[in-house]
């Protein structure tokens, strides 16, 4: 079942489902504007169909935000079944450092299986982000809100913790502990690794970064309830009960209201899901044997950010048929050309507009403004559909390249956004792709799609008016490029 090791399906025909169907998936995507990195549709342990957002491809590693919540779930049910804990394991006992006669009673009773149900004991992670230095003595020293094990609040430090717990009592990094069990076996990347916690825990609840492929063959191991090539790699009865109605979520906003297991979404048609920010997913439909595998960015989209996942619903999952269906040559080969041609978003609008020239190569001192920017100047090069935008903020003078309606790729002017580790500053720009569109007259737009080990768009709107420029800019992602969200407005030097 090692999926490296099996031949595509020639035609998604053969394996019962409509070419027909995969193509009109693809455009509503486009015209829903999608951003898609990768896509696997797997049946009967074979690849039906892949796709591939250029540069972006299935087999490179790719940060999987919650996607790794579902990884914990599987270490904590192997070290259950090894016999080293119980899901009714109370988490104080994990932490002694900690004296569970001072925590708040809610606190020194919540247990492993609370944590795993993602019914903790706040509304939202207690921690702040990048700014909080020690994540678990947070958790610890915060008042909670209601009693564990009751509600469904998503909360990424109940992850955090069982990761702690799993690392703690191994002594090993979380995928180290996984390698020889579950990776190795089924083919995972050598190199697959996980961004720490500031206290250098695994973010296993974020950070995990596998491959598109490696996430593929993650989930086929887990539809079929840990088996693999006639092995039982992963305990059967545990991965039944995690990948079954454990609390409801019928109040939570980011899918499906199916229920939740222990760090699985429950699907429709008696699916489950591995379910992570930004399009990062892999559903399994263990009745139909197949599996739906997405990487992205579409953290812009908010509550609209699965959009991938409720079209396969609505166009794809339908369609599919147990037998296979007769040959569709002509429609396959189109679904053949749209796939060769699919690439990251552009900036919508066009690439040239007369302003261009008036205002290539002018400096603009920029008024006082929220993100320190100082002066900004544009020069542009038409013959290569390209432009640089030049500006200075409070760190230093700074330079984006931008391809006009083409992308052109970089490091991002700023290193001192988190690596490694969160919090410690990785040392050198996120790698981007930006392409910029005139899209209003004396209006250009950059997207600047952030595309390193942490994904996120910054999204810059230029509207030029006589001798004067008005700056306005925003994000989608997560901790950082918060000191590019505001507005500016300067003239003419």
């Amino acid at each position: 079942m090692n999926i490296q090791s099996f031949s595509n399906y020639p035609t998604p025909e053969a394996a019962g489902i409509p070419s027909a169907a995969i193509l009109r998936f693809l455009k509503a995507l486009e015209r829903q504007r999608v951003c898609l990195h990768s896509l696997l549709i797997l049946r009967h342990n074979q690849i039906v169909y892949e796709a591939n957002w250029a540069p972006m491809h299935s087999d490179e590693l790719h940060r999987m935000y919650s996607v790794s919540k579902s990884f914990v779930s599987v270490a904590i049910g192997l070290l259950a079944s090894e016999r080293k804990i119980s899901l009714d394991d109370v988490l104080a006992d994990y932490f002694p450092e900690y004296d569970k006669s001072s925590l708040h009673p809610y606190t020194a009773k919540a247990t492993i299986r609370d944590m795993l149900k993602m019914s903790s004991l706040f509304n939202d992670q207690p921690y702040d982000g990048a700014k909080d230095t020690d994540w678990i003595s947070t958790f610890f020293a915060t008042k909670p809100e209601h009693e564990s094990g009751t509600v469904m609040c998503y909360d990424t430090m109940a992850t955090i913790l069982c990761t702690a717990i799993v690392e703690r009592v191994t002594g090993q990094k979380i995928l180290d502990y996984l390698r020889p069990r579950l990776l190795d076996p089924i083919g995972f990347s050598k190199d697959a690794w996980c961004v720490e916690t500031p206290e250098g825990v695994s973010w296993a609840g974020s950070g995990i970064l596998c491959s598109a492929l490696d996430l593929a063959k993650f989930a086929n191991v887990c539809m079929h309830y840990g088996e693999y090539e006639g092995r039982q790699l992963l305990p059967r009865d545990y991965m039944i009960e995690a990948t079954s109605y454990q609390i409801s979520n019928m109040i939570n906003k980011r899918t499906f209201q199916s229920g939740y297991g222990y760090q699985f979404w429950l699907l429709p048609e008696n699916g489950f899901a591995c379910l992570g920010m930004g399009s990062q997913l892999a559903a399994c439909f263990p009745d139909l044997d197949l599996v739906f595998v997405t990487t992205g960015d579409t953290q812009e989209l908010g509550d609209r950010q699965y959009a991938a996942l409720h079209l396969f619903f609505d166009l794809i999952l339908p369609e599919v048929q147990d037998a296979p269906l007769a040959s569709a040559p002509e429609t396959f080969a189109k679904l053949q050309e749209k796939t060769r041609n699919l690439c990251l978003l552009l900036t919508p609008g066009q690439a040239t507009h007369e302003m261009m020239h008036e205002v290539n190569d002018t400096c603009y001192l920029m008024d006082e403004n929220p993100m320190g920017i100082r002066n900004i100047r544009f020069h542009f090069n038409p013959e290569e559909n390209e432009g640089t935008l030049y500006y200075e903020n409070t760190r230093s003078e700074k330079e984006i390249h931008f391809g006009l309606r083409k992308q052109v790729f970089g490091e991002f002017p700023e290193t001192h956004y988190s690596g490694k580790r969160i919090s410690v500053p990785l040392g050198r720009g996120y790698r981007y792709a930006a392409s910029a569109a005139w899209d209003a007259p004396g209006t250009l737009t950059i997207y600047c799609y952030i595309i390193d080990d942490y994904l996120g768009l910054l999204k810059m709107n230029f509207a030029f008016k006589e001798d004067r420029v008005t700056v306005y800019s925003d994000k989608a992602a997560e901790w950082f490029l918060d000191d590019y969200v505001g507005s500016a407005s300067g003239r003419k030097e």
